[in-house]
């Protein structure tokens, strides 16, 4: 088999544990130079290229438009011709543990004290268990040992944190299952059933990650909205809590069908900023099953007379909307995002922190923002274009445009 080099998808920011491939630059097979831009990837906060490590022939492994997680093999570079068939096969070999994995893959994430003994407890190498998040965890580890073992080992372990002061470990309860936490929903309320006018709504977040972090806490400043279950399929994260809302399985919408047919839930919301696709694909998966969203609008946010908005949009702290703007639906608005007064926001859209329009913008469909951008009055945005952070736009924009700034620096002379 040909020698091959890996190319990893690059860390753009302290909080990304993935990115979104936006375009190969180059073709299968075509030669590349050393530091030469052989792909852009861009998150919710920055789009960035990525550059060869060194020269050789380059054999894409991942397809264009798709998320990939950070540190993971997204193409290979050889020294000589070979075929992309060649490049799968050892991907797939390496996938399988026949190939070493370089250690500088692995490098970028660390543990927690936790995992690190409970990892030296059981002989587990740290180096060879996927993280989810930007550090291993003590889920990481148990969930790494379960699938290797048939679910065996994790019955007999214990957190690390249960260990006696003389090493020796105590006998410790799992987390509660998703059963419990089901059974738990199931529960009938005393007061919210017998006098429903005006009650809380009860939410479903669907995604346990840094968003669902967000939306949890603007929720803790709504008194009536608040969070009561979470979906993820990360199975690692399942009979976990979220802030102390609890993880009850993997996305199903007919069990959130179930439990909105019975009160459980009144309504769900997407946490996902990062993948679009994601967003928009559940939505009007969720909608066709007859689940409805809610709107998440943090109380600091200022929404102006005339506002036209439709339902699953996420609105952070100090977001603005000014008079007579129309917001679609299923948008997700980080903090310090302004609409101004009589502009169109399409739906599916993601922005980073700090976007602000001027008045009589048009923004199209599954648009992606990344931080700090101003947007000139009467531009027109194109749908599914990816806009860099620290831009000032006056242009109309095309459809299924990319936008990104390059720097350039120059030495100051004393």
């Amino acid at each position: 088999m040909a020698e091959f080099i890996p190319i990893y998808l690059p860390q753009s920011g302290p909080n990304d544990v993935t990115a979104t491939l936006v375009e190969w630059a180059k073709v299968a097979g075509h030669w590349v130079n050393a530091s030469e831009t052989v792909a852009v990837a861009e998150t919710t906060k920055s789009v960035f290229d990525i550059e060869a490590p060194q020269a050789g022939y380059l054999y894409p492994l991942a397809q264009s438009g798709n998320d990939a997680a950070v540190g993971s093999v997204i193409a290979v570079l050889s020294p000589t011709p070979t075929s992309p068939e060649d490049a799968q096969a050892w991907f797939a070999a390496r996938q399988t543990g026949h190939e070493p994995r370089p250690a500088e893959a692995t490098a970028a994430k660390p543990a927690t004290k936790k995992a690190e003994l409970l990892a030296q407890r059981h002989g587990v190498d740290l180096t060879q268990i996927p993280a989810i998040g930007s550090r291993i965890t003590e889920a990481d580890v148990l969930a790494y040992m379960e699938k290797g073992t048939g679910g065996k080992q994790r019955a007999a372990t214990q957190p690390a944190g249960d260990m006696g002061l003389g090493g020796t470990a105590k006998t410790a309860a799992l987390p509660p299952s998703p059963q419990h936490f089901a059974a738990s929903l199931e529960r009938r309320d005393l007061v919210d059933d017998r006098y429903p006018t005006n009650r809380t709504q009860r939410l479903l977040i669907i995604g346990g990650g840094n968003g669902a972090v967000q939306i949890i806490d603007a929720l803790s400043r709504i008194p009536n909205q608040t969070a009561v279950a979470i979906m993820d399929d990360n199975a690692a994260i399942h009979g976990q809590t979220v802030a102390g809302v609890p993880v009850i399985g993997a996305i199903d919408p007919v069990r959130a069908g179930g439990m909105l047919a019975s009160g459980d839930i009144h309504a769900a919301v997407i946490s996902v900023s990062t993948s679009i696709p994601f967003r928009a694909r559940i939505f009007a998966e969720w909608k066709v099953a007859g689940i409805p969203f809610a709107n998440v609008i943090h109380p600091s946010a200022v929404i102006g007379m005339n506002v036209a908005m439709g339902e699953g949009n996420i609105a952070l702290a100090f977001c603005h909307f000014g008079a007579c703007a129309t917001v679609g639906d299923n948008n997700f608005l980080s903090a310090y995002c302004s609409i101004e007064h009589h502009c169109v926001l399409g739906s599916h859209c993601s922005f980073g922190p700090g976007i602000v329009t001027s008045s009589r913008v048009h923004i199209g469909d599954r648009v992606r923002f990344g931080t700090g951008i101003f947007i000139e009055p009467g531009v027109k945005i194109g749908s599914e274009s990816v806009i860099a952070s620290g831009l000032a736009i006056w242009q109309n924009i095309p459809e299924r445009s990319l936008l990104k700034a390059r720097l350039a620096y120059t030495r100051r002379t004393r």
